[in-house]
């Protein structure tokens, strides 16, 4: 087990809270990490900030030293020779496995404890790697292919798609990118990649890692009409729609447990409807207008104050 000394400069509130998680999602890695503000003592990385004249400064002390540095607010090119780059939307998994590259850069990559498929499938599937692209997943010889251009999921059989909601938390699936367009032809079952994302997440809600601290909106309605029963996460849906929120004032505003409105906002990620806190704008836009529920959508949306004119 690897014990690292990680500090941090510069860094908003938002983007500290997304490096605190990934410390913690360093032990996937079999990386044992503490994290503390920088204070000029020796550490093992630094996460700072490059946009800013303290952060600066920090980067330049910690690299007289060695000391490795991932580094917000700077353009990719910079990457190389112990830094690494941090776009400002990432989320934990993605800083996460960018900290374990500057720590163990010679780690191999065959190691199961060291690999970045040891997060959670769908807390991957939200990462900057993989939102809104075409992804084919595995796990002990089945597959499924997550297409959300298409607003899909597809499986050779139903049987695959029912197993893979009961264990697309684990970390047991690989993750690999698919741009191929169309259905692939030798699948024979799909739905709703909302409906899939919010029933797996709900499947492992209390193994899920908190969702990083922020204000998301949704940028569309997500179709969970095969998992009518997540009438929660449509009362989430309808208050993002609305404006912005957090988690806690989800939980405020819709009634609903900490932990529903976390999974919700990982299975909203996940399905690349949800707008990360960095691109957000300052000023609150109109709300958007909703297209309305059909068929038994409908009556649940009426039946719990839902419904829309």
């Amino acid at each position: 087990m690897l014990r690292a000394d990680i500090t941090f400069s510069a860094l908003g509130e938002q983007a500290e809270q997304r490096v605190r998680l990934a410390v913690q999602l360093l032990a996937a890695y079999r990386i044992r990490a503490k994290v503390r503000p920088w204070d000029g003592t020796r550490c093992d990385l630094l996460v700072t900030d490059l946009s800013d004249a303290y952060g600066r400064r920090t980067h330049d002390l910690a690299r007289t030293r060695g000391t490795p540095v991932l580094a917000f607010g700077v353009d990719g090119d910079a990457a190389g020779n112990g830094i690494g780059i941090a776009p400002d939307n990432s989320l934990a998994p993605t800083l996460a496995q960018s900290m374990r590259e500057l720590l163990a850069p010679d780690a191999r990559d065959d190691e199961p404890d060291a690999q970045a498929d040891a997060m959670p499938a769908l807390c991957r599937l939200a990462a900057a790697d993989f939102r809104g692209l075409g992804v084919d997943a595995t796990s002990n010889g089945r597959i499924v292919r997550i297409r959300p251009e298409e607003g899909r999921v597809y499986a050779p059989t139903l049987s695959d798609l029912l197993s893979a909601v009961d264990t697309f938390c684990s970390a047991d699936w690989s993750l690999a990118r698919n741009d191929a367009d169309g259905r692939p032809r030798e699948d024979g079952a799909s739905r709703s990649l909302e409906a899939f994302l919010l029933q797996a997440a709900f499947a492992a809600r209390d193994a899920l890692p908190r969702f990083p601290e922020g204000r998301y909106r949704l940028s569309d309605w997500p179709d969970v009409g095969s998992a009518p029963e997540r009438v929660d996460s449509l009362k989430i849906a309808r208050q993002l729609l609305d404006g912005s929120a957090s988690a806690g004032e989800l939980v405020a505003a819709c009634r609903v447990e900490a932990a529903d409105v976390n999974a919700t906002l990982w299975a909203y990620a996940a399905a690349n409807l949800l707008d990360m806190p960095d691109a957000m704008p300052r000023e609150e836009p109109p709300p958007q207008t909703a297209r309305p529920f059909s068929g038994i959508m409908a009556r649940i949306a009426q039946r719990f104050g839902l419904g829309r004119a």
